[in-house]
């Protein structure tokens, strides 16, 4: 079986991630997935014969929208956040990726759209998104789907990351999950 079909299957076996889906497609956000965690974490999951949703600490939405002003967006995703966890129980943390190089001050290099923001997160199984309804969803995975399916983390090097950003990730799913693959991360001149 390819690893989509495969992802796909697990994936829509995860009642709760589905009924969250569905709920946030109503929502109609600009350019949306439903990310990280509670994506790969269900392969993990299934993976380990675990209940899908064991040590999912959060639900990842993130959204592209460049057409309100920062204010508004922190106050929007905030009211999300707060709206999505009174329906479900587990936290959420919703993100404008259009102004996250402004979020904690940070430095980062504007993101051109929410796939942008996703192929430079920390790591390759960190790196994947889902968008669309539980009858219908598409995958973004800019580095592939193998990693997830090995339990394998591997860093991706760009310039807004580091490696002390990349050990604590991987320290607190190592503190999770067992069985992980570790890829050390390793200074390389980073020009992306």
């Amino acid at each position: 079986m390819n690893r989509e079909k495969e992802l796909l299957d697990i994936l829509t076996k995860n009642s709760d991630l589905m009924m969250i889906l569905d709920e946030i497609s109503e929502l109609k956000l600009s350019n949306w997935y439903v990310a990280a965690g509670s994506v790969f974490q269900s392969v993990w999951n299934y993976l380990d014969k675990n209940d899908l949703m064991t040590n999912v600490h959060d639900i990842d939405l993130v959204y592209f929208d460049d057409q309100i002003s920062f204010i508004d967006s922190v106050s929007n995703d905030k009211q999300l956040e707060k709206s999505l966890s009174e329906k479900f129980p587990y936290r959420f943390d919703v993100h404008n990726e259009a102004y996250m190089h402004l979020w904690q001050n940070s430095k980062k290099i504007p993101y051109e759209n929410t796939e942008n923001a996703i192929e430079r997160w920390i790591a390759t199984v960190h790196a994947i998104g889902i968008s669309g309804n539980s009858d219908q969803f598409t995958i973004f995975a800019p580095y592939g789907l193998d990693d997830i399916f090995t339990k394998t983390i591997r860093p991706i090097y760009h310039k807004d990351n580091n490696q002390e950003l990349y050990e604590n990730k991987v320290a607190k799913w190592q503190e999770r999950f067992s069985d992980l693959n570790i890829i050390k991360w390793t200074e390389l001149k980073v020009n992306k």
